[in-house]
């Protein structure tokens, strides 16, 4: 369960069995793994700390049910590299019989909220001309790819899905193209939902950053609610003869 290295160490600090069984023990990898997470290095840049590996002991942790502190660290560490992390980094299965969903909602929901409160505190964030954090914007497409791949979840509640999808700022993205994309999922996912659910999820779009192509799509979606289709098509037609303009 844990990681190869990390076990031939804990064979080599151990006293010689008594027994043939060289297995080890589930309390044994606990204490190790709170061990190595209490001393990982804060540096980005260190190898023993890159985002893979930090998701690697998160997941471990999670199944050898260490302590709530070990795995809130962990949480806190990816958070100074979320922008670095893949959509399989961040799909990590729900092990507790408490959640419904296949994938751990809640989990990414705290590692993004640590991402951006440290983001929000930091004053050494790279920022563009335009007043956009390249960091961000990677962690906006990141958690977009989540919300497409999540989507399709039957479990999934309108109200986890509209909660992690607003939770970023608008700065996050410069299109919401993705966004729409995990809209369209969720809605063909759950035909049962409600009309004003229906409408609360399309909320979480802004008509007016979709591409010519997403407005095209959506405006024959027939998923969306009214509403949502009447926006789509009025900012489809403004695209369009700005488009228009532009040649003459």
């Amino acid at each position: 369960m844990l990681p190869g290295f990390v076990l031939r160490i804990l064979r080599s600090n151990r006293k010689p069995p008594s027994s043939s069984s060289t297995a080890i023990s589930e309390n044994e990898q606990r204490e190790l793994l709170e061990t190595i997470t209490s001393n990982l290095p804060l540096d980005k840049s260190s190898i023993s700390s890159t985002t893979r590996f930090l998701f690697g002991l998160l997941r471990t942790a999670i199944i050898l049910n260490a302590s709530e502190i070990c795995r809130d660290l962990l949480e806190r560490k990816i958070r100074t590299q979320l922008e670095r992390a893949t959509l399989d980094d961040l799909l990590v299965p729900s092990y507790s019989y408490l959640n419904e969903t296949l994938y751990d909602v809640d989990l990414v929901e705290r590692i993004l909220a640590h991402f951006l409160d440290t983001l929000e505190q930091s004053n050494t964030a790279v920022v563009e001309a335009d007043g956009k954090s390249p960091s961000l914007m990677l962690v906006g497409k990141l958690i977009d790819g989540f919300l497409a791949e999540i989507a399709s979840d039957a479990n999934l509640k309108s109200d986890k899905f509209y909660n992690l999808a607003i939770s970023l700022p608008d700065q996050a993205r410069l299109y919401d193209d993705g966004l729409y994309r995990a809209v369209d999922v969720y809605l063909k996912a759950h035909p049962w939902v409600s009309e004003a659910e229906r409408e609360k999820i399309c909320g979480v779009m802004d008509c007016q950053k979709l591409t010519l192509e997403a407005c095209t799509h959506a405006a024959q979606n027939e998923w969306l609610p009214l509403r949502a289709v009447v926006q789509v098509l009025f900012f489809e037609q403004l695209q369009l003869r700005q488009c228009s303009l532009a040649l003459f």
